[in-house]
């Protein structure tokens, strides 16, 4: 009997690191782990922020990631940036990011970024643009504020 039970044992060891060497079933990944919000936090840091854009996207994409936002439209004033977040949303696996930053033309505009996050990668992203037509550079004040004289004389 107790030759059985080893045998049994010797058998179920080999069975599980077969499995464990010929199929295993995770891949590795920075966001392993981490909750789908802090996926998207990193992957915003180091695009953003840092403007590793290619090591961002093979660190966080999958290949076969379907991503909305064209690669010239990524940051919006063509530089790293630090965007004023307003709301983040995370529901299961999709993230919603609400933020604010000045585009190529300074106009202040609003961005929603929603992903879908599965096993610490990206799998999808979609981008919501909103101008909301308020020059911010100063130049840009004084010019819509001769406009707005010269239009009410």
């Amino acid at each position: 009997m107790r030759i059985l039970s080893m045998l049994i044992g010797a058998i179920f060891v080999v069975w599980i690191a077969h499995g464990l060497h010929s199929n295993p079933r995770w891949t590795w990944s920075p966001g392993e782990g981490e909750l789908p919000r802090d996926v998207v936090a990193l992957y915003m840091d180091m695009v953003y922020e840092q403007g590793k854009v290619a090591e961002a996207e093979e660190l966080f994409f999958l290949p076969n990631t379907k991503d909305e936002v064209p690669a010239d439209r990524l940051l919006p004033n063509g530089e790293t940036f630090s965007p004023e977040i307003i709301r983040v949303i995370a529901e299961g696996f999709n993230v919603a990011v609400h933020f604010k930053t000045d585009d190529v033309n300074g106009l202040p505009t609003e961005y929603i970024d929603m992903y879908h996050v599965r096993g610490g990668r990206i799998i999808s992203r979609e981008r919501i643009v909103h101008q909301t037509d308020e020059h911010t550079t100063s130049l840009s004040k004084q010019d819509a504020a001769q406009l707005s004289l010269t239009t009410a004389n």
